[in-house]
């Protein structure tokens, strides 16, 4: 029996001295100190913060269609001339055009040409002969890009597709939160359990060692001495399936802010304000905030501003074309020198009919069924925000009172064990008994910090789906929203 009492005490020797060099070198972390830390180094952030920046370059490439481009070419050429002629001709060709907000099309455009033919149909005529032609042009759309929709549309759509990016990365940190919360959490109630595992340990070594010493007095039998062996080394059966579940979240933990596997941490649970939640206020601020609704809203914006741009689609081409210009041919002749100088004009409709408007009408159509789901998506989420605020304060309110409760209970199991103790160091109480209370005042108090811990777990998922989280984050570590 000695035997095992030393084994026993050199085992609780060693966890305790494990404890106490782990908990000199752990950090103690809240749960807004690991969330900065995750926040700070967690890869999927940093690729949602990139997404973003990628979308804002969108508007850039819409804005950029309204510039001035550039159009060239030259060429030389030899070839027939329509009456069978041998000629040799450089072309030379350049135009400047832009689009303008309105949707009407400007440009300048400009021509030279050198031809010298082997044989000239009249002796008038200059060979080799130079020809310039410049034309300034407006074209203006009556019917189909009218206000230049692909413009306007590409705005909105481009500053949808921005804010979508935006709700995206808000969602991405929201759901990083919550995973950060439920484990930071679950480590929190594994550390109150292995304290109270700890505890019992201690209370059964006490039980064991004071009957150890009676049975040598003859004051307890051997059944006494059994149980409460019995009794320590069910708790520490328990301490170390405990102290394996608490090794496998700390792990967990520093993968999560990318510190090395086997750093020390030990969570801190914080005390958190009381507040007394307006939950009209409170669901108006989630609305507000959440980047579900957001989402939803952007995806509606892209939505009509496809219905837009399908509609212009639907309709025909129906251009104004003007063009004023100049035109010169100069060049010597068997008969002398020619040159040529005239103004050019044209004013023109131009008219397309799309005959076959299976694609437009389909494009419509999916527009159509796009908006529809966002406008479902928006009742959905907004729905979804009501029932979960309203859900979470009333199972804060709940917790609280839960929290009482079980400190009320821990209060009259502590009376009530210490008597027990009394009488059964009076010989008033049998270990059964005495064993019995230990383990009612250990669930009661371990009852009380789970409470206190779901009570703030609570607290924190509601800073988080409403977006409180983030500014007390800031008010601690500056972190922006």
């Amino acid at each position: 029996m000695n035997k095992k009492f030393l084994m026993i005490a050199f085992v609780l020797s060693s966890i305790l001295i494990s404890n106490i060099a782990n908990a000199n070198n752990s950090m103690e972390l809240t749960i807004y100190q690991v969330m900065q830390r995750v926040i700070d180094r967690y890869p999927s952030l940093k690729i949602s913060a990139m997404e973003v920046a990628q979308a804002a370059e969108q508007r850039q490439q819409v804005e950029s269609s309204l510039g001035w481009i550039l159009n060239s070419s030259a060429g030389v050429t030899h070839d027939l001339t329509g009456l069978g002629t041998p000629s040799d001709r450089l072309d030379l060709n350049a135009s400047l055009a832009r689009q303008l907000e309105s949707g009407a099309t400007l440009s300048l455009s400009g021509g030279y040409r050198y031809e010298d033919s082997q044989l000239t149909f009249s002796p008038a005529f200059p060979n080799p002969a130079h020809t310039t032609t410049l034309d300034l042009s407006y074209r203006l759309p009556l019917a189909q890009g009218e206000g230049n929709p692909v413009y306007t549309e590409g705005l909105i759509s481009s500053e949808a597709g921005h804010d979508l990016a935006r709700a995206n990365q808000l969602m991405t940190r929201i759901t990083l939160a919550e995973k950060v919360k439920d484990l930071f959490y679950s480590a929190l109630s594994t550390q109150a359990r292995l304290s109270n595992a700890k505890q019992a340990v201690l209370r059964a070594r006490e039980l064991s060692g004071y009957i150890n010493k009676n049975v040598k007095l003859g004051l307890s039998e051997d059944k006494d001495q059994l149980q409460a062996q019995a009794q320590l080394n069910s708790k520490l059966a328990d301490l170390s399936s405990i102290e394996l579940q608490w090794q496998q979240q700390q792990t967990s933990i520093n993968r999560l802010m990318l510190e090395d596997w086997n750093q020390q941490v030990q969570p801190t649970l914080m005390q958190l304000e009381k507040n007394n939640y307006n939950v009209i206020d409170l669901i108006k601020t989630t609305e507000a905030y959440h980047p579900a609704v957001k989402i939803s809203q952007a995806q509606l914006d892209m939505a009509e501003s496809s219905i837009n741009s399908a509609l212009d689609s639907k309709k025909d081409n129906v251009d104004l074309v003007v063009s004023v210009g100049t035109r010169t041919s100069d060049g010597k002749s068997t008969t002398g020198t020619v040159s040529e100088k005239d103004w050019a004009g044209t004013v023109s409709i131009q008219y397309k009919h799309l005959f076959d408007d299976k694609g437009v009408s389909s494009k419509y159509k999916q527009a159509m069924l796009e908006k529809n789901i966002a406008l479902e998506n928006t009742i959905k989420t907004n729905d979804d925000i009501r029932y979960t605020v309203s859900g979470l304060v009333a199972e804060i309110e709940a917790a609280r009172l839960a929290v009482n409760t079980a400190q009320q209970k821990l209060h009259s199991e502590t009376l009530k064990l210490k008597e027990a103790e009394y009488r059964f160091r009076n010989g008033r109480a049998d270990t059964a008994q005495l064993i019995q209370f230990q383990n009612e005042h250990s669930l009661a108090q371990l009852a009380y910090q789970t409470q206190k811990i779901d009570l703030n777990n609570r607290i924190i998922a509601l800073q988080i789906f409403s977006g409180q989280f983030w500014n007390e984050l800031s008010k601690v570590h500056g972190v922006k929203k």
